[in-house]
């Protein structure tokens, strides 16, 4: 393992060093846009919104020569730049080193800087599970970038399809034209200019919002009553319609008295075709990937409860149906709905809630599909699901069509 020293510079030195790539267009407007995201993320930590870490672990996939190391370099120091790596220096490692070492030894080698790891071929199924454990460790001042050829990296996930959902962006360099990595980040609306300065950037920003598909922005958290219990009361199989709310944002978000072991509850949303199944694997938003492609959906990082936000009247039509889900974190078989004390989901619009659910009546449920939002007569309608699933995240996802072992 060998570490790779990096100068000090501006946010704004770092993205001209950026533009001044050979190529790699689309590997640039990714880079900018995450940086723009990245800087919500800060101001809600230093605000005190309630900022929670998330994973800022890549895929770079291309052939040697083609930029890879030198962007995870300037990734490194971006990170640094803007508070989310302590040191900021690139960690180059060969992944076969998992395959021997655990995950809390590369995460402590690595701790403060950018970890890249090379030949994601070389890993066996121990290296695989150190490799995901890894990604779990890495949620705060460590970020990992796996980087390897097409045919690599898709050996390696067809062995370990879960894997996919732990990074929050694939990035392809140069050649590559691998149909998995296309099909899974499809072009994205509001990422259609070549960047050239933060002012260009922001001049270009203004410009979208003013598009009929707006620049996602992440919904800030906000201080909402646990108690209030205001609005319509639910039950399964209710159905509300959401008409009036088409252009607000609508919140939806699991409460609860108190957690009895210490785990964590996440927010899942999957958007579902016309077959109730998702397209790619962009069409899950969660913890990875905190917002849809146009900003209709999108998980509200930092809350102070697992929460999503939706915006209506922004989500593609091509999107039928909206399953809004809650799962406990990790693998612990302990944890699961009966740990979740006097749990309730609270929908809200704006301040207002405008409906609520007791969901007391889940016991050994790992995972929740607590509401749908599908479309019905060119409008949208809500619907109180409850149902639960024992065998947790896995099963939730192979329910919608994203692939997991």
């Amino acid at each position: 393992m060998q570490n790779e020293t990096n100068p000090v510079q501006t946010l704004a030195e770092l993205e001209d060093k950026l533009d001044q790539f050979q190529g790699l267009k689309e590997v640039k407007i990714n880079i900018h846009a995450f940086i723009r995201l990245l800087q919500v993320w800060k101001n809600e930590e230093q605000q005190k919104i309630g900022y929670t870490p998330v994973p800022l672990h890549m895929i770079f996939s291309g052939e040697p020569g083609t930029g890879k190391s030198q962007a995870a370099e300037l990734l490194g120091q971006i990170y640094h730049v803007l508070g989310f790596l302590s040191e900021g220096r690139t960690v180059k490692a060969d992944a076969a080193e998992l395959n021997e070492c655990s995950a809390k030894e590369m995460a402590e080698k690595a701790n403060g800087n950018i970890l890249l790891l090379v030949h994601p071929d070389a890993l066996n199924q121990e290296g695989m599970q150190n490799l995901e454990d890894l990604l779990n460790f890495g949620r705060e001042n460590m970020a990992v970038i796996l980087t390897g050829s097409q045919q690599e990296l898709q050996n390696l996930f067809e062995k370990m399809p879960v894997l996919k959902i732990r990074f929050c962006k694939y990035l392809a360099f140069a050649d590559f034209q691998g149909e998995d990595f296309q099909v899974k980040q499809p072009p994205r609306k509001f990422e259609i200019f070549d960047v050239s300065s933060l002012a260009e950037q922001e001049e270009q920003l203004e410009a979208l919002q003013e598009s009929e598909f707006p620049v996602p922005v992440l919904p800030v958290p906000k201080k909402l009553d646990k108690n209030t219990r205001t609005g319509q009361l639910l039950k399964a199989g209710a159905r509300m319609d959401l008409s009036p709310y088409l252009k607000e944002e609508i919140r939806i978000r699991l409460i609860y008295q108190k957690l009895k072991l210490p785990m964590e509850m996440d927010a899942y949303v999957f958007l579902l075709h016309e077959d109730e199944m998702t397209g790619c694997d962009d069409d899950m938003v969660f913890f990875g990937n905190l917002i849809s492609k146009n900003g209709g959906a999108a998980i509200v990082n930092g809350a102070e409860y697992p929460e999503a936000a939706f915006v209506l009247n922004r989500i593609y039509q091509d999107i039928q149906k909206i399953a809004v889900c809650f799962s406990a974190y990790g693998d612990n078989p302990a944890f699961d709905f009966s740990q979740v004390e006097k749990p309730v989901l609270q929908i809200f619009c704006g301040e207002e809630q405008i409906a609520w659910m007791d969901l007391q009546n889940l016991k050994s449920e790992r995972t929740l599909v607590a509401a749908e939002l599908y479309r019905y007569q060119n409008t949208w309608k809500f619907r109180a699901v409850s149902a639960g699933y024992r065998d947790g995240l896995e099963q939730l996802c192979q329910r919608f069509g994203i692939e997991v072992e």
